[in-house]
């Protein structure tokens, strides 16, 4: 009966109290709680990008070394700065401050400037702290770096927005451009999985294997899979330049630790003690390393510096062992610190795998929200910032090599400053990204599954 009531009651036209209402049209002193939740993750992500991320981004780049006239030069990140966006110097204006609404409306982009503060030495001795200017990077609209952030709703229109702004967007020659979050595999979790693809990818491969993401704390990323093959081995494979590399296994553990082959076989054994067919894949694998002369993890490291140095970023004064050191830090369980940490981590992950390949335990499901994550804007937006600043550092090698020879007066600051002036800005690589959406990417940041 009250179900009924409920329903004879309802009124036969619209209301029109809330227009009449004297208070209709009157701005509220604080925005709608509810309506500012729906762009939260992007606003949170940005601001943690643009603030500890950055932090943690001009820590994980190395230090760039190069030679230059007999002398070793050494470029390297100690702080970087985004600024609220405002009117270029010089400009004549009674605020300096530039609001989005100025931007749609004068088709130009609401952006901020970069800057860092490099450090340069010369043989080992530190020479001082230059503060450059790396370019124009967009701003998320609502932000901590907007202008528009903690406005109230009487400020909002004042300055042309809606009284329920709510941001997360940028703007890019006047257009609001989005980046929309994006499904990723589950970070730093070997996932097992079957691909039947795999087995094109040499003689013996199985489509049985493991897919990791790792992920550092400053979000750049690197996909490693570990395969088994028909003889009971396995191979792990990285991308490093956009290039597939293999190792065998066994390379990759010896070279992490200081281990004996005893202790290696012992790690990778347990829970497998009664599995003779197991024993004898390790021993193979343990094997194979011994046979090209890899006795020690000083010559194993030797040998992978030597293969790998002619596709390795390094300064040419590097031994093969710092260019094998070099590989692993930047291409092997990239999310852990210590090389002890990535050795019992594989032993994990190839413990896991023979299970799977032997039908011991099931396969998962790539597309479980078990398996999943969410890339944020503000990770993407990071991820793409730490390549571009890197890649700003190979630009300002490239500039001593074919113009440093034109500098008269020595190591100046002056003369240092010029060249930091020549390098890639980072303006343009950043309005491409938001004008097109496409991420164009020299060393793999690109969200590519594998």
């Amino acid at each position: 009966m009250e179900l009924s009531a409920k329903w004879m009651n309802v009124p036969h036209g619209p209301s029109l109290k809330n227009l009449t209402d004297g208070g209709f049209g009157r701005l509220k002193e604080k925005q709608h709680a509810a309506v500012q939740d729906l762009t939260k993750a992007h606003i949170e992500s940005f601001d943690q990008a643009v603030t500890e991320g950055l932090a943690r981004v001009v820590q994980a780049i190395p230090p760039l070394e190069f030679m230059f006239k007999q002398d070793k030069v050494t470029l390297a990140f100690v702080e970087a700065t985004i600024h609220n966006p405002v009117v270029t110097k010089g400009s004549i204006c009674s605020e300096m401050k530039v609001y989005p609404a100025e931007c749609r409306g004068r088709r130009c982009s609401y952006k901020g400037k970069l800057v860092a503060d490099i450090s340069w030495a010369i043989n080992g001795i530190p020479k001082g702290i230059i503060k450059q200017s790396l370019g124009q990077l967009p701003i998320m609209v609502k932000s901590k770096l907007c202008n528009l952030h903690g406005l109230s709703p009487k400020e909002l229109v004042k300055h042309h927005e809606e009284a329920e702004e709510m941001g997360g967007y940028f703007i890019m020659n006047g257009i609001e451009k989005v980046i929309r979050m994006l499904i990723m595999p589950r970070r730093n979790y070997p996932i097992a999985m079957s691909r039947p693809k795999w087995k094109s990818r040499g003689q013996g491969y199985t489509q049985y294997g493991i897919s990791m993401h790792c992920v550092r704390e400053e979000h750049s990323a690197i996909n490693m899979n570990l395969h088994y093959l028909e003889n009971g081995t396995m191979m792990l494979n990285f991308i490093y330049q956009k290039e597939l590399f293999f190792i065998p296994l066994g390379f990759a553990l010896k070279a992490l630790v200081d281990f004996t082959d005893f202790q290696i076989y012992q790690e990778l054994i347990k829970g497998h003690e009664n599995n003779s067919f197991y024993k004898t894949c390790v021993s193979e694998m343990l094997r194979m390393v011994s046979e090209e002369g890899c006795t020690t993890r000083s010559k194993v490291l030797d040998y992978l510096g030597e293969r790998f140095r002619v596709k390795l970023t390094v300064p040419e004064w590097y031994t093969n062992e710092q260019c094998a050191t070099f590989l692993l830090s930047e291409c092997i369980c990239i999310h852990l610190k210590s090389d002890l940490e990535k050795f019992y981590l594989l032993c994990l992950v190839t413990r896991k795998l023979f299970t799977y390949a032997k039908q011991e335990c099931m396969e998962e499901n790539p597309d479980s929200l078990m398996c999943q994550e969410v890339l944020t804007p503000g990770q993407l937006y990071l991820m793409f910032l730490k390549e571009k600043m890197t890649a700003w550092l190979s630009s300002v090698k490239l500039c001593f090599d074919k113009r440093g020879s034109k500098l008269s007066g020595g190591w100046s600051t002056e003369n240092v400053m010029k060249m930091l002036n020549m390098g890639s800005d980072l303006t343009k690589p950043f309005e491409y990204l938001m004008a097109t959406g496409s991420l164009h990417s020299k060393t793999g940041t690109d969200t590519r599954t594998p």
